[in-house]
C-alpha cells in the first residue's frame, strides 16, 4: 500500500470513527446486555422467583390463560400472544405491544395463578434500544442501519490498515507506555483478537437492517399499507375458542419440540418451538383452527437462502444459542465495546497537543456518550430496586431515570473540564455499581438474593463498580487524560 492511499485510509477510519463511534458505543453496550434480556427482566422482576425452574406447564394454568385471552377479546383489547415457560423463564406470560415492548400478565405456569410482578421494561429495553435508539419508528432501525453501515466500513478500514501487523498485535499490549501508544495497542489488540466476531456482528447487522437501510425498496408497499390503515376498522375475533390444551398435545408431537410462544391470528392459532442450543433462528411452526382445533398445516421447510438468513439471524440475536455460546458473544460484545471507546479516547488523547475546538468538543462528548450510557445502563437497574412496587406506571419512570442519568452526564461534561468530569463518573459509576448488589439484597428475599441469577447480576455490577473507583489509584500521569 502507498503512503497516499494509506494516509487517505486513515483519514477515512479516524473521521468515520469519530463521526459514528460514540453511537456504536452505545449500541454495542445495549446489544451486549440485550444476549441477557430474558435473564435481565426476571432480576428486575423478583416477584416471579416463587416460581421454580423446573416448574412444569399444567392443563389448568392453560385453561385459565385462554380464559383471559377471551375476556380480553370481548373488551376490545389488541391481539395477545403467550409466551410458555422454557428454561431461561419459567412463567407463563400473556403479553401484547404497547408501541415500545411486549406487556402484559405473568402466571403461574403450575395453577395459572396471576402473579402481580413490578412493572418494568426489563431487559426488553435494553433490546429495542439496541435496534432503535429509542427513536421513533422508522427512524431509529433507519440510523441504527446506516451507524452500522458505516461501522463494516471502519472494521474494513481498519483491517487494511493493520494487514502486515495483523499477528504480531495480537500480543502487543505496552501498558508502560505513553497513553496514547497505550491506548492504541489497547484498541488494535482488542480489534484483532476479536477480528472475526467484529465482522459476523457487523455484517449479520448489515443484513438484519438492509430493509430499514434501503427503505425505497419498499417504498410503493409502505404507501399502500399506510392508506389502508388510515381508516379504522374494528378489531375481528382473534382468541381461540377451541381447548388450548389439546392443541398443545398435537403441537407436541408435529413439532417432536416443546413449543415455545402461540401466536393468534384470526381463525388461525400457530405453535412455534424455538430450537434452542442451535445457531438457526427458524422457528418451527404449527397450525390450527381455533374455532375447532384441527390440525391445519405445518411450516415449509426454508430454502437454502433462506437457512442462510436465518442462521445469519441466530448468530447476531444469539435468541437460540446456549449458555456457553451466549457468555462467548457477552465478551465479545464487551471487547467491542472497549475497542470503541480506546479508539475514540485514542484520538483526543493523540491531538491533546493541539488545542481545537474540534478537541475539546471531542473530549467533551466522549465524557457524555462514552460514560454516560454505562452509567445510565447501571442507573436503569438501580432505579428498579429503588423505586415502589406499587408506583403508578413506574416501568415510564425507569426508562425516564435512564435518560435522566445520561443527561446529567451530559451537562456534568459541559460544566467541568474533561478530566474533572471523568473523575466524578468514575466515582459516580463506581457508587451505582456497588449499589446494585446492596439495595438487592435489602429488597429481595434472602433464599432469592442466593440464586445464580441474582448472585452473576450483582456481582457484575460491583465489579464493574470497584475497577470505575479502582481506576482512581492510576498514577495521575496516566490518570489525567480526556
Amino acid at each position: 500500500m502507498t503512503p497516499a492511499r494509506r494516509a487517505r485510509l486513515s483519514w477515512l477510519h479516524r473521521w468515520a470513527g469519530l463521526v459514528t463511534g460514540w453511537f456504536a458505543f452505545a449500541i454495542f453496550l445495549t446489544g451486549t446486555l440485550a444476549l441477557f434480556d430474558t435473564e435481565l427482566t426476571r432480576w428486575m422482576q423478583p416477584e416471579t422467583a416463587i416460581v421454580p425452574a423446573d416448574a412444569q406447564l399444567t392443563s389448568s394454568a392453560m385453561e385459565h390463560a385462554q380464559h383471559i385471552l377471551l375476556e380480553s377479546e370481548h373488551v376490545g383489547a389488541s391481539p395477545s400472544f403467550l409466551l410458555l415457560p422454557d428454561t431461561r423463564d419459567p412463567t407463563l406470560r400473556i403479553l401484547h405491544y404497547d408501541g415500545h415492548n411486549f406487556v402484559g400478565l405473568v402466571l403461574d405456569p403450575r395453577t395459572g395463578e396471576v402473579l402481580h410482578p413490578r412493572q418494568t421494561e426489563g431487559g426488553a429495553f435494553f433490546f429495542t434500544f439496541h435496534y432503535t435508539l429509542r427513536l421513533p419508528d422508522p427512524w431509529g432501525a433507519r440510523v441504527v442501519a446506516c451507524i452500522a453501515f458505516a461501522f463494516a466500513v471502519l472494521v474494513l478500514s481498519g483491517v487494511l490498515l493493520h494487514l502486515k501487523r495483523l499477528i504480531p498485535d495480537y500480543f502487543t499490549l505496552r501498558l508502560q507506555a505513553a497513553l496514547p501508544r497505550c491506548l492504541l495497542d489497547l484498541h488494535v489488540l482488542t480489534g484483532s483478537a476479536m477480528l472475526p466476531f467484529h465482522i459476523l456482528i457487523t455484517w449479520s447487522g448489515l443484513v438484519l437492517t438492509a430493509e430499514n437501510a434501503l427503505p425505497l425498496i419498499h417504498f410503493s408497499h409502505a404507501s399502500t399499507s399506510t392508506q389502508q390503515s388510515s381508516v379504522a376498522q374494528p378489531i375481528p375475533p382473534w382468541a381461540p375458542r377451541a381447548p388450548l390444551n389439546a392443541m398443545l398435545q398435537q403441537a407436541r408431537s408435529h413439532l417432536n419440540y416443546a413449543p415455545s410462544y402461540v401466536m393468534f391470528d384470526g381463525n388461525e392459532t400457530t405453535f412455534s418451538a424455538i430450537q434452542h442450543n442451535s445457531l438457526n433462528a427458524n422457528d418451527l411452526s404449527v397450525v390450527f383452527n381455533s374455532q375447532t382445533g384441527e390440525f391445519t398445516n405445518k411450516a415449509a421447510p426454508a430454502t437454502k437462502l433462506e437457512d442462510a438468513f436465518f442462521i445469519l439471524n441466530g448468530l447476531h440475536i444469539a435468541r437460540s444459542m446456549g449458555s456457553t455460546l451466549r457468555w462467548l458473544w457477552f465478551c465479545g460484545g464487551l471487547t467491542s465495546s472497549i475497542m470503541i471507546a480506546s479508539g475514540l479516547i485514542y484520538y483526543t488523547a493523540r491531538q491533546k497537543k493541539y488545542t481545537t475546538s474540534t478537541l475539546h468538543l471531542a473530549q467533551r462528548l466522549n465524557v457524555a456518550l462514552l460514560g454516560g450510557p454505562l452509567c445510565a445502563c447501571m442507573g436503569f437497574l438501580l432505579c428498579n430496586r429503588i423505586i415502589p412496587d406499587l408506583w403508578p406506571a413506574r416501568a415510564s419512570l425507569e426508562v425516564e431515570g435512564f435518560f435522566c442519568i445520561w443527561a446529567c452526564c451530559g451537562l456534568l461534561a459541559i460544566a467541568y473540564p474533561p478530566y474533572k468530569s471523568w473523575k466524578i463518573l468514575c466515582w459516580a459509576m463506581g457508587i451505582i455499581g456497588l449499589g446494585v448488589p446492596v439495595m438487592d439484597a435489602l429488597v429481595v428475599p434472602l433464599a432469592t438474593l442466593g440464586t445464580a441469577l441474582h448472585v452473576s447480576i450483582n456481582s457484575l455490577c460491583a465489579l464493574t463498580g470497584l475497577l470505575c473507583i479502582g481506576s482512581q489509584s492510576l498514577p495521575a500521569t496516566r490518570n489525567h487524560h480526556d
